[in-house]
């Protein structure tokens, strides 16, 4: 199995690897809105320093000379969590512009409001929940048997972060580990 989180250390691979997951997301939000988002090369370039002196916290302060993936998640949540990638969202039309009423034939307004709950949570929560869904979907990939999380919880995590500037990477590792034991 492929080591993502190792992979990660080498910065132009960082760049690539999370520049193309938040790059993504936007895709992701459905078929009634486009989003475009702006990232910032110089932060994700910041998140990587940060990621690496996490993982070499861990290994001087832990004696952990190959951090687990618990560590390794809420070092990479922690560093973009303080440099905060993506700088712009935008939405094509504007959410408040969008007619759930008047849907195309074939689509509810359910699917549609689903879509703009959705939309209107990842403009006031981008760079958490892009963050978290990362780290968390990295994470997962070492498990037996991940959890699925609720929207709830996820809402939680993210209104969380966005609310606390100054969380520290040993309480993001201990979230990934009582989430994933």
């Amino acid at each position: 199995m492929q080591n993502i989180f190792r992979d990660l250390e080498d910065p132009a691979a960082f760049s690539a690897f999370v520049g193309d997951y938040f790059n993504s997301t936007p895709a992701e939000l459905g078929e009634f809105v486009d989003c475009t988002l702006s990232i910032d090369a110089s932060r994700l370039a910041y998140a990587h320093t940060e990621y690496t002196q996490n993982i070499g916290k861990f290994a001087i302060y832990l004696h952990s000379k190959d951090p687990d993936h618990y560590k390794r998640a809420g070092a990479l949540l922690h560093a973009l969590y303080l440099s905060k990638p993506i700088v712009a969202v935008n939405f094509h039309p504007a959410l408040e512009e969008v007619d759930a009423l008047s849907t195309p034939l074939g689509v509810t307004y359910a699917d549609v409001d689903k879509e703009l709950t959705f939309g209107c949570f990842y403009r006031d929560y981008h760079n958490e929940f892009t963050s978290f869904a990362l780290c968390y979907d990295i994470c997962r990939q070492y498990e037996d048997h991940p959890r699925d999380i609720s929207q709830d919880y996820l809402r939680t995590v993210c209104t969380y972060l966005y609310n606390n500037r100054s969380l520290s990477v040993e309480s993001l590792f201990m979230l990934f580990k009582s989430l994933m034991q």
